[in-house]
């Protein structure tokens, strides 16, 4: 097995299992864990402000996309030549475009909505008393963008693994 063939083979391992974790963490958070967070109210409040504690969860998946997108772009680069010139390779193209947006949802709005919250939920802790009229506010504008954002890097991260999980047999 020559060298470029275990790179391949690394970066695609990278490529599934990290787009695997993305996707999965996307879908978990905007279909059940947020979903239940709002309609347990403040326990769900309590509930995320912990999962979202020192940003770990964040984190994880920021870096689950980043990897996700930098191993398919290598397996692009190493490739570039059938990208455009083959229909397997459209339809790589398309979902790679539609898992840059979805990167680009979660990171310019989940990711902030997600720490919004956990820093306005831990400044209230701090506080020992009961959200006031004003964080309350708050605290449904950064639910209702993490909802929106999270259900469109839901939608787009499906559309992209659709893709390409298709694309081999265009």
């Amino acid at each position: 097995m020559d060298i470029k063939t275990i790179v391949v083979i690394g970066l695609r391992l990278v490529h599934i299992f990290s787009g695997v974790y993305w996707v999965g963490a996307a879908w978990m958070m905007a279909f059940f864990i947020e979903p239940a967070m709002r309609a347990t109210g403040p326990d769900g409040q309590k509930f995320m402000q912990k999962m979202m504690e020192g940003g770990r969860l964040t984190l994880s998946i920021t870096v689950a996309a980043i990897l996700t997108v930098l191993a398919g772009g290598i397996l692009y680069w190493l490739n570039w030549w059938s990208v455009l010139t083959t229909p397997k390779g459209l339809g790589f193209a398309a979902g790679a475009i539609i898992g840059f947006i979805a990167l680009g949802v979660g990171a310019g709005g989940t990711g902030p909505a997600a720490a919004g919250l956990s820093k306005l939920g831990a400044s209230i802790a701090a506080g020992g008393q009961p959200p006031t009229p004003e964080q309350m506010g708050q605290i449904k504008q950064f639910q209702l963008r993490l909802q929106q954002a999270g259900r469109w890097t839901s939608g787009l991260t499906a559309a992209a693994l659709f893709m390409m999980a298709i694309a081999r047999y265009l």
